[in-house]
């Protein structure tokens, strides 16, 4: 008995433990960030702490800037010393006593490398570098930067799609029954109720697809974040953040000029192109050799056969650039130069074009939204219109219900053309650069 009690006993302790352990984890979790969608300069300093690119691109300007201190620093001195004249087997004069303490010398030497020509474009190179590495570090939060406004986006434009879905499912299933009372009473064929079910069955194929993309939006955006991304709190909302996202307009503020000198990855390939140069040099004056200077001393006891006890010693050490002068590090610098410059100039030719075509498809979606308001403003009166007319008894609820589902129709139009110019607005910003850039203390890494 006393066995089974203490047995009993280990039970509810394992399960007050595992519920504890449930506990601290609901508590975790619910107490985790949550992304502030309305504040982009919050949303790129997460971006900067949690993404995980981001994270490698500022790893590399850690890495960058020891290159950079390394290359500032001078070589090593080496220290040699020495036990010379070790007398092995008969000496000479023969018959010395205590010969390790008459005949072996002492010798210690110092040697420092001295590089001709070499430090400056190293340096250079290197400082060049890390420049490169800070601006591919921005580059990359941009990016990332941007792809988790279109993941918002999504989120909100999915949130305006699946309600006007769902208001005009509501109005479809009390058409659809009304149909079905009228085919009941021969006052319509059956073939009309069953276009009815496919247009509801059609309705229902769109809001799963839309709440479909909205759970990958949501999880994209915790991919990206590390963090949950709920929904908007209301449709409302969400339909404010779009608003606000392509309000800004297609930036004609900011010139060409602006963008091409504050794009970082432009920043980044310009830094490319200057340290590839450098490197360069740096290759071509391998071809000069590097002097290694020593300075030794001698103490020699085997003065009984003329050697001098106390010597100084002077030397030069030059190597001979016979085979390797540099060719491979020069070809290497080179390649990478011509690459460089290529992107460069693609990028530079093609931002103009991308430009033009990114402003041209805001304007056509503002258009249509004129059009659809104007089209969505007359639905709406009708619909009121006829709402009035039943309820005053001069027409039937099919009318109304038909009226609806028209002015639904547009709606859901009008909807869609928010995402379509928020996304044409963040593809401006996007080739004009125009991202928060966290501070100075945060972008040290």
């Amino acid at each position: 008995m006393r066995g089974r009690a203490m047995g009993t006993h280990r039970v509810w302790w394992r399960v007050l433990a595992a519920t504890g352990c449930m506990l601290l984890w609901q508590s975790t979790v619910a107490g985790l960030e949550v992304p502030p969608y309305d504040n982009e300069e919050a949303l790129a300093a997460l971006l900067w702490e949690r993404a995980t690119a981001v994270l490698d691109a500022r790893a590399a300007v850690t890495q960058a800037q020891s290159e950079y201190l390394r290359a500032l620093l001078y070589p090593n001195p080496s220290l040699e010393a020495a036990w010379n004249t070790i007398p092995v087997g008969r000496t000479n004069p023969p018959g010395l006593a205590d010969r390790l303490d008459r005949v072996p010398s002492y010798s210690a030497a110092l040697a420092q490398l001295f590089e001709i020509g070499k430090r400056a474009p190293r340096q250079a190179a290197r400082l060049h570098e890390l420049e490169r590495s800070r601006a591919e570090a921005l580059a990359t939060l941009g990016d990332r930067f941007f792809s988790l406004l279109g993941l918002v986006g999504r989120i909100a434009a999915d949130q305006q799609r699946i309600a006007v879905l769902e208001e005009q499912l509501r109005d479809g299933m009390e058409l659809l029954e009304l149909d079905r009372a009228r085919a009941t009473r021969g006052e319509i064929a059956p073939l009309d109720v069953d276009v009815a079910e496919v247009e509801q069955a059609r309705l229902r194929a769109l809001r799963e697809a839309a709440e479909a993309d909205l759970k990958q939006a949501q999880s994209d955006c915790t991919a990206l974040l590390a963090l949950p991304c709920p929904p908007f709190p209301t449709t409302e909302s969400a339909h404010a953040f779009l608003v606000r996202g392509y309000s800004v307009g297609d930036q004609s503020d900011v010139s060409l000029d602006d963008a091409l000198r504050g794009r970082p990855d432009i920043q980044a390939l310009r830094a490319a192109i200057a340290a590839a140069e450098q490197r360069a040099a740096l290759a071509q004056r391998r071809i000069v050799p590097d002097v290694t200077v020593r300075a030794g001393y001698t103490y020699d006891q085997f003065v009984r056969s003329g050697n001098q006890r106390n010597s100084l010693a002077l030397g030069l050490e030059i190597p001979i650039p016979a085979f390797d002068r540099g060719q491979s590090d020069l070809m290497a610098a080179r390649a990478e130069e011509t690459r460089a410059r290529e992107v460069l100039r693609v990028l530079t030719e093609g931002l103009p074009t991308a430009l033009q075509v990114a402003r041209e498809q805001l304007a056509l979606a503002r258009r249509r939204m004129e059009q659809l308001d104007q089209a969505v403003a007359k639905a709406r009166g009708m619909r009121d219109a006829l709402v009035e007319a039943q309820r005053a008894g001069g027409i039937s609820a099919i009318e109304v219900l038909v009226a609806r589902r028209n002015y639904g129709d547009l709606l859901r139009e009008r909807t869609e053309l928010d995402g379509e110019a928020f996304s044409a607005v963040l593809a401006i910003r996007k080739l004009l650069g125009v991202f928060p850039r966290v501070s100075k203390e945060e972008r040290a890494p």
